[in-house]
């Protein structure tokens, strides 16, 4: 086999809205509407005489990872259709790790879909397979926008999105850890107050954890009105901008850049 490249994109959560806990499945319910966005994780494929996984930051700094979901998405995969799979995986994780951006489920996604036709098996058991491996990794089943309604089912979202080109991705210092957000969400049924109201259920809950979150999105909302898109993606910590006007995206941009220096801004355009 020569070398594959398989590209893995990043989602963002516009809305996200808690509709109750199931205790069957222990998680939440939710309802959300999903984009897909260009910013993207790499992942080489090549032969090797064992199964072997690298994971490489932005930097290209090799990064240890204690829950790896492509060795979980071989794993099941290999037990499911009785295959076993020996090739080194190289993953650039351009996308980053903890901050609601859905790097993991769109890996396993995309590896998923990989050894069906590397093993010679209908790719039609995607949307079976999919929910079992994780409740996100269903949605990069393809690039257009979705509404989630439940733990593992999705629809296509109808409404047009021309009104914004490009999206600027906030990304604080502090990753949220997601357990932590819901379990503080479940514990409290955190709202968020009217004056600062989000279209994510768990901003508030991310505001109470995490302190450096709260004063960057409490700073951004004071610019609402300059944003045509604003919001916490996920569980966060993540937040995501798009400007209506490009000298207030030059003016909000440098001051996010002088007030909090050690936050990183990535740049994405979105599919569909």
């Amino acid at each position: 086999m020569n070398k594959t490249k398989l590209i893995s994109p990043a989602k963002i959560n516009f809305d996200l809205k808690i509709k109750y806990y199931d205790e069957n499945y222990e998680k939440h319910k939710i309802s959300s509407k999903v984009v897909l966005l260009k910013i993207k994780d790499l992942i080489f494929v090549s032969n090797h005489s064992k199964l072997h996984i690298t994971y490489r930051d932005h930097n290209n700094k090799i990064i240890n990872l204690k829950n790896d979901i492509i060795k979980k998405t071989i794993t099941f995969f290999d037990q499911r259709y009785k295959t076993r799979t020996k090739l080194k995986f190289l993953v650039h994780k351009n996308i980053p790790i903890g901050y609601g951006l859905g790097g993991g489920s769109s890996n396993a996604a995309s590896i998923l879909k990989f050894l069906y036709k590397y093993h010679q098996i209908k790719s039609n058991n995607f949307k079976k397979d999919a929910p079992l491996i994780g409740s996100d990794v269903l949605l990069f089943i393809d690039k257009y926008p979705k509404i989630i309604d439940g733990l593992n089912k999705f629809n296509y979202s109808k409404s047009k999105m021309n009104s914004w080109k490009k999206i600027f991705i906030i990304l604080p210092l502090k990753k949220n850890l997601t357990k932590n957000i819901y379990n503080h969400f479940k514990n409290y049924n955190t709202q968020i107050n009217s004056k600062h109201n989000s279209q994510n259920n768990l901003t508030r809950s991310s505001m109470i954890l995490n302190q450096e979150f709260k004063e960057i999105f409490m700073y951004l909302s004071f610019f609402r009105r300059d944003f045509l898109k604003f919001g916490m993606s996920g569980s966060g910590s993540s937040i995501f901008l798009s400007f209506k006007e490009i000298s207030k995206e030059r003016q909000i941009l440098r001051n996010i850049n002088k007030f909090y220096p050690l936050v990183r801004i990535e740049k994405s355009l979105y599919f569909g």
